[in-house]
């Protein structure tokens, strides 16, 4: 089981490309805070990124990509000190439009920056230990690491893709941005300190990720911390306290609240009934899984499955570039 994959498609990871645009300095754009991750790929040039007004400067040549996490104001700007106006205005006058492909070739084009702006959407509410597992702002490149190759590929054909109006455009962009985001943490894992603990740290440490991996792969087994510690030759107290310590809550907690997040992509799905989502994820009964579900997620699992389409309509009608 890719227990990562599993994250992602159990959360419902959305990416949008909101425009790509080319700038002439001076210019400077000031972003307020979005319930999302936000991501700008200097496609050409370079700029200076701050977060919150205390990250940074970070230096964004060409060919790299920063992620910004959610709730926090970001300036990107042409250098330190450019005056900053807020993205609204920028595009209330249309300087900041979107590129065409195959528009008139400009004079001076060499010397303009082009900026691909997005966002990554997480459905499910309930993704706090990714998020946690991330800093305010994720600064990668071609020359970062092992995955450079292949992030500056995927960054080379969205900026292709995203200028382009051939049939696919939107699903082939909407991939790659997927894609990114993997590569990025990729990255941000292979730079990040050996011992450091996070949930994505977890992932590749031999015991606990593997223990992830059976969580992930049969969430309806009736698996018990000394369980899991045997399954991967662990003693039950090194094993409960690796787990705690990396990811940052119990074994058996985790279970308990993958167990929920993922009875709640399968309501959102809307394929299977209450009762076969319980027992899909380890319930005995409809009525206890209801009664974990509400005391978790704040509402029934039938209330939940008819209201969670709402987010997922609002975000398939909100515009692209």
């Amino acid at each position: 089981m890719d227990v990562l994959s599993d994250m992602l498609s159990t959360i419902r990871l959305r990416s949008m490309v909101f425009t790509q645009t080319e700038l002439t300095a001076p210019w400077g754009i000031r972003a307020e805070p979005l319930s999302s991750f936000a991501f700008h790929i200097m496609a050409r040039g370079s700029g200076w990124l701050e977060i919150d007004d205390d990250h940074g400067p970070i230096q964004i040549c060409a060919g790299d990509v920063a992620v910004i996490a959610p709730g926090r104001i970001h300036t990107l700007r042409d250098a330190p000190g450019t005056r900053a106006r807020p993205l609204r205005e920028w595009m209330a006058t249309g300087a900041f439009a979107p590129m065409r492909a195959g528009g008139d070739e400009q004079p001076g084009l060499d010397a303009t920056t082009q900026v691909v702006c997005g966002c990554f959407h997480f459905e499910d509410p309930g993704s706090e230990v990714l998020l946690a597992a991330l800093p305010a702002v994720i600064h990668t490149g071609a020359t970062t690491s092992d995955v450079g190759p292949w992030l500056a590929q995927t960054i080379k054909l969205i900026t292709y893709e995203s200028v382009t109006r051939l049939p696919g455009t939107e699903t082939v962009v909407n991939r790659l941005c997927d894609a990114l985001f993997v590569y990025v943490l990729r990255s941000y894992l292979a730079e990040s300190a050996k011992d450091e603990s996070s949930w994505l740290r977890a992932l590749v440490e031999p015991q606990i990720g593997a223990s992830l991996r059976l969580i992930h792969e049969s969430p309806s087994e009736a698996w018990t911390v000394a369980t899991l510690g045997t399954r991967v030759g662990m003693s039950r107290s090194a094993f409960a306290a690796r787990f705690a310590e990396l990811v940052g809550e119990t074994p058996m907690r985790y279970l308990t609240r993958w167990r929920l997040q993922k009875a709640a992509g399968m309501l959102r799905a809307g394929e299977a009934g209450i009762a076969e989502v319980a027992a899909h994820v380890g319930y005995d009964s409809e009525a206890s899984f209801n009664k974990a579900f509400k005391r978790s997620i704040g509402v029934a699992p039938g209330s939940y499955r008819r209201t969670s389409r709402a987010p997922e309509a609002a975000w398939s009608a909100a515009p692209r570039s």
